[in-house]
């Protein structure tokens, strides 16, 4: 009895822990994710009212992510296919962003920490 105890304990820390690691997947994720989140903490940072939220989608240069601002303007995120995802923004034409798409993650998470 103790023993089968064990093993479905064992089991479920197992299944817990695969769960865990599958729901990171998508914030430690792949380039487009990669891309995305950038995009969506440029946003963020620069209080950019959103009205649509860019969607992201792979082209032949990296990927482009499409979205609108609350009075209508076109957001438009440009990004390289091959890290450090070299990104660029505009709002309505205009450059709001240039840089790395990798590390805007990388300054987000040390002023999380």
């Amino acid at each position: 009895m103790m023993r089968r105890v064990l093993l479905v304990t064992t089991a479920a820390v197992a299944l817990t822990a695969c769960s865990q690691v599958a729901a990171l997947t998508p914030v430690g994720g792949d380039p487009i994710t990669t891309v995305r989140n950038a995009v969506y903490d440029v946003l963020v940072d620069q209080q950019v009212p959103l009205l649509v939220a860019p969607q992201c989608e792979t082209v032949t240069s990296g990927f482009t992510c499409l979205g609108t601002t609350t009075d209508g303007a076109e957001i438009r995120a440009d990004a390289g296919g091959t890290a450090p995802y070299p990104l660029t923004i505009t709002i309505g034409g205009e450059q709001i962003f240039s840089g790395d798409a990798q590390q805007v993650l990388d300054e987000a998470l040390l002023e999380a920490s």
